[in-house]
């Protein structure tokens, strides 16, 4: 998974790596036989694509089905994708986050009836993982990696200013006292997101506010949620936080650079950020404030187009490719928490994060899937355009969330 913004959904702006080439014997121009699939990947760097290259090597070993990863940099993985699907030259696999799930149902496969007669044993995968992946109750990919909205915290800041850490399962009283006590040795708590999931998860954790139900139904004037825009709106206003910025990475930079104490972020980025940092990292749960879940997960998967000629072994291959052995693998590497149960300790073992357990197993227990919505992807667009400025003290929650109905076709 890497942040949407980034991704995770680590970061998603590096080199751009395009890995395109159609086996001998493939079919037709979109590089597909029996025994030669591609498969649509975002691709960040060399490391990245070591990695995943591996993971198309093992369905080589294990399923004798020649894998091709077609690679793009993620901000331009569904342009491409879209361009694909609409032009019939879409790869068999497709990578999928959960928070778009929702987007490409009209492009994806069920899986449902495959599982059954595979009989693939779904109680292995972490249920937040496949539920990221459900769409109407059908399922329509195999997750490999899920994850919780978490804080990331600077111990140092803490301990220079003499606040105590703060433990998983913390309240939104602890957050604000521990905010009064960092503003007066000078450091604002937090580094303020108005991107999707931060920005949704921090509210969730204060109110319970949402703007998509559990279902996936879109409520864009949700008065809680307009509620909870004016609360980050006071801690911005107090200095307690950071002004939003337009800029997708200001709250990350202003952390490593040590100019907050924290920042919300998940699982997908610890790894990266633990060889960032030039402090000791410490992560958290997301502040609570309602005896309801705490925090949203979300995460990726990788599913099967309707164009594939050949489902069943597509099937075979995502399997392999999700299986514990490819993501134990993966989670030794460092790569994103892997959405199979049995593979998340050797994830806890190369992270070495003193705590990092306790308070991811914490926020899983309290967390609950952001379903995607159709309009999703544009309402976080008007999220930078209109929570920016319900933020930073200039409208309120109520009117940035009726600015970005009426825009939605909400009203």
């Amino acid at each position: 998974m890497q942040r949407r913004f980034t991704a995770g959904f680590a970061a998603a702006a590096a080199a751009a790596l395009v890995l395109t080439g159609c086996s001998a014997g493939s079919s037709a121009g979109d590089g597909q036989s029996e025994d030669s699939l591609t498969w649509a990947m975002w691709i960040a760097g060399k490391e990245d694509k070591a990695a995943w290259q591996e993971v198309a090597d093992t369905v080589q070993t294990d399923d004798d089905v020649d894998v091709t990863i077609q690679g793009s940099p993620f901000n331009d993985y569904w342009t491409k994708l879209r361009t694909q699907l609409s032009t019939g030259t879409a790869p068999c696999i497709v990578s999928i986050q959960s928070l778009r799930t929702a987007n490409y149902t009209d492009v994806l496969v069920p899986i449902d009836d495959m599982v059954e007669k595979a009989g693939l044993d779904l109680s292995e995968y972490d249920q937040t993982g496949l539920d990221g992946m459900k769409v109407d109750g059908e399922l329509y990919g195999l997750p490999y990696d899920t994850g919780p909205m978490l804080m990331f915290y600077n111990k140092d800041i803490f301990e220079e200013a003499g606040v105590a850490e703060p433990e998983p399962g913390w309240t939104v009283d602890d957050f604000e006292a521990a905010a009064e006590e960092l503003k007066a040795a000078g450091t604002p708590i937090w580094g303020t997101s108005v991107e999707d999931i931060p920005l949704e998860s921090m509210i969730l954790g204060y109110n319970g506010g949402r703007v998509i139900d559990e279902d996936g139904g879109l409520d864009a004037e949700n008065a809680d949620f307009a509620e909870g825009l004016d609360w980050i709106g006071g801690l911005v206003e107090d200095g307690y936080a950071t002004q939003a910025s337009t800029d997708p990475s200001a709250d990350d930079n202003a952390f490593v650079s040590g100019d907050v104490a924290m920042y919300s972020d998940g699982p997908w980025s610890i790894i990266s950020q633990k060889a960032k940092v030039q402090f000791d990292l410490g992560i958290t749960t997301m502040p609570s404030g309602t005896d309801g879940p705490s925090s949203y997960a979300a995460g990726s998967g990788f599913g099967i187009a309707k164009q594939c000629e050949f489902p069943e072994q597509a099937f075979a291959a995502i399997s392999t490719m999700t299986n514990e052995a490819t993501l134990t693998s993966l989670a030794e590497q460092g790569r994103a928490f892997p959405a199979r149960t049995a593979a998340q300790q050797a994830w806890y073992d190369n992270a070495g994060i003193d705590g990092v357990e306790d308070a991811l197993q914490t926020a899983l227990d309290d967390a609950t899937p952001l379903p995607g919505n159709k309009q999703s992807d544009q309402l976080n667009q008007l999220f930078a355009q209109y929570a920016l400025q319900a933020v930073n003290g200039q409208t309120s929650g109520k009117e940035t969330m009726s600015s970005i109905a009426s825009q939605l076709g909400s009203q």
